[in-house]
């Protein structure tokens, strides 16, 4: 039955594949293959059955997927934009020596005393109290308080204090600004860290005054990274970091500082927005004009008394008065020909009529100023009105035909002046000084302009210009800062007592230079107010004669500012944004509203 089944299949193999060959095209013969027989074929199994193949699963259905949350976008810096005529000539403290650069520094910085904001108060900085004097007067010691830090984390120690503080011994009388050899090297003998919490200074004679000294911006903490032992860093790259409440981030010195706040300070002045800048302005009127506009927050120094008067009269605006006073007045470079001619510079000082000076620049603001110490401190007096009594152009011809200057033979004179620096008006009573001597007929006056940077340094080095103007504002409230800045030690370039390695007060040019210095020597370390005020007394008459400078004026500071901005009612005189008698503008108390 099998091999039946299996025959039966052949034959229908054999007969499908005639009909498939009748269908195809003819095809050139080939051999045909041996016959296979019936044994040769081997029975095939059927296909096994595809195995079944899974469905496969439906895919579940995908939810939507939720958005995530987005943060709040940040919120905008607070930030108060003041505006300055002002530019920094240095912010190294062995070095500083400007109002604008001691400003900067003591935001960025905090000294072991300070002035309280609005008066001139000394109250505790780094210190943990007042120091400990001995019984001599010669050791001031003092404890620092715990948690001092640098803006980038670093702690200060006193070691590391005392450190920074001797650079004022050893490099600063190197540097060229010269508040070391005003403000450290007549005093100070040696500071020393015996322990990690205690800084004791160790003075070369009595000095009644010296905690006021030590409020100044030349005994604030130097970061050790930033400023060297080796020489003075006038103008350190971002960021420059102290131990106030602010740090400098950015910095462009021709045109704006961007200060913001120390994340490790705590102490009593903390910021109040996040950030200020400093924009420095070529001249006042573009900064009246930003002030209006709302360009800046606030136009501090210095506008002058026309555009003053103008800001009054915009009702969006406070213009508040400082209670201050501070000074301009001529150096006069007695080693700078023809300055180093007594006859020359007294009779320069008979020539300036100040009161023309106030009525014309200042609409009778500016106080005419007889003396380099103002009326209200110790010992003031008007020594120059009664030398001089200028002006009295017979009595400056008399020095000048002494010296054999004529109107067929004219001294040839040089003033120099910072154009910006103290002001739009600088140039208006410089030219008026210039008409003034020149009114004697036998001097011809040259005005010469110079950026301040590169004046200050210049002018108070005492090698490049025969006379020049400065502004000056006490650095601690005592009449020995009106006179010994002055004169000891080159006197910021007046050189009647020659700089001297060694000295505390330097070599006086000629006798009376040196009865000066002795009266001068002795007031400081007198403690009797009565003697001391004497001694100035006496000073100034000397100081006078030989003109040591010529003292001019001294005029008011002003601040001007936006609805926006206020001062701290938690401090003195909130309606001029806490500045003081001191001068000192710490950017702490101020808020802005929106």
């Amino acid at each position: 039955m099998k091999h039946n089944k299996l025959f039966s299949l052949l034959v229908l193999i054999l007969l499908a594949s005639m009909v498939l060959a009748a269908c195809q095209p003819a095809a050139t013969p080939t051999e045909a293959p041996p016959p296979e027989t019936e044994e040769a074929v081997e029975p095939t199994e059927a296909p096994p059955e595809p195995e079944p193949t899974e469905v496969p699963p439906e895919p579940e259905p995908t939810e939507e997927p939720e958005p995530e949350p987005t943060e709040p976008p940040a919120e905008e810096k607070v930030t108060i934009i003041i505006g300055v005529t002002d530019r920094i000539s240095s912010i190294d403290p062995a070095d500083a020596y400007s109002t604008h650069d001691w400003e900067l520094m003591k935001n960025m910085g905090e000294g072991l005393l300070k002035w309280a904001p609005g008066t001139a108060e000394l109250t505790t900085g780094l210190a943990v109290d007042f120091p400990e004097i001995s019984d001599d007067g010669l050791v001031y010691t003092f404890k620092l308080r715990p948690g001092i830090t640098f803006a980038d984390g670093l702690e200060l120690t006193a070691p590391m204090y005392a450190e920074q503080l001797n650079r004022l011994l050893t490099i600063g009388p190197e540097c060229p600004n010269g508040v070391a050899d005003a403000l450290a090297t007549p005093y100070v003998a040696s500071i020393e860290a015996p322990d990690d919490e205690t800084i004791v200074f160790t003075l070369a004679s009595p000095v009644g005054f010296f905690s006021q000294v030590l409020a100044g911006a030349p005994y604030l903490p130097a970061h050790p990274d930033i400023f060297s032992q080796e020489e003075c860093v006038l103008f350190p790259e971002a960021p420059i970091y102290g131990v106030g409440p602010w740090f400098i981030s950015q910095v462009n010195y021709d045109e704006q500082v961007v200060l913001e706040p120390n994340p490790f300070y705590e102490g009593e002045f903390t910021p109040q927005v996040d950030q200020v800048i400093i924009r420095y302005f070529a001249d006042p009127q573009t900064m009246s004009l930003a002030v209006q506009n709302g360009e800046i927050d606030v136009a501090w120094r210095f506008l002058g008394p026309e555009l003053i008067s103008q800001l009054e009269e915009v009702a969006e605006l406070t213009v508040g008065t400082v209670d201050a006073g501070p000074i301009r007045y001529l150096i006069i470079n007695h080693t700078f020909p023809p300055m180093d001619d007594p006859n020359v510079y007294k009779a320069v000082a008979a020539a300036i009529d100040r009161d023309e000076l106030s009525d014309v620049v200042y609409s009778g603001q500016a106080i005419p100023l007889y003396s380099q110490v103002p009326p209200g401190f110790l010992g003031a007096s008007e020594a120059f009105d009664t030398l001089y009594a200028s002006p009295d152009l017979d009595l400056a011809n008399e020095f000048l035909s002494a010296s054999g200057y004529t109107a067929d033979n004219p001294l040839e004179l040089e003033l120099w002046y910072p154009p910006e620096h103290y002001g739009s008006e600088t140039a208006a009573w410089m030219e008026l000084i210039q008409q003034q001597v020149e009114a004697t007929g036998a001097v011809n006056v040259t005005l010469q302009a110079q950026e301040w940077s590169t004046y200050v340094t210049a002018l108070t080095g005492g090698e490049s210009y025969p006379a020049g103007v400065l502004g000056w504002f006490f650095d601690y409230p005592d009449s020995s800062n009106y006179l010994d800045p002055f004169v000891f030690n080159g006197g910021l370039g007046t050189n009647v007592a020659l700089a001297a390695e060694g000295s505390q007060y330097g070599e006086p040019i000629n006798d009376t230079a040196a009865e000066m210095v002795e009266l001068m020597a002795q007031a400081d370390v007198e403690t009797d107010v009565g003697a001391r005020e004497a001694l100035y007394q006496q000073a100034q008459d000397l100081y006078a004669d030989l003109v040591v400078t010529i003292p001019l004026f001294i005029i008011a500071e002003h601040v001007t500012y936006g609805p926006s901005i206020s001062g701290s009612d938690s401090y003195a005189a909130p309606e001029v944004l806490n500045i003081g008698p001191t001068m000192e503008f710490n950017y702490s108390t101020l808020t802005k509203s929106p």
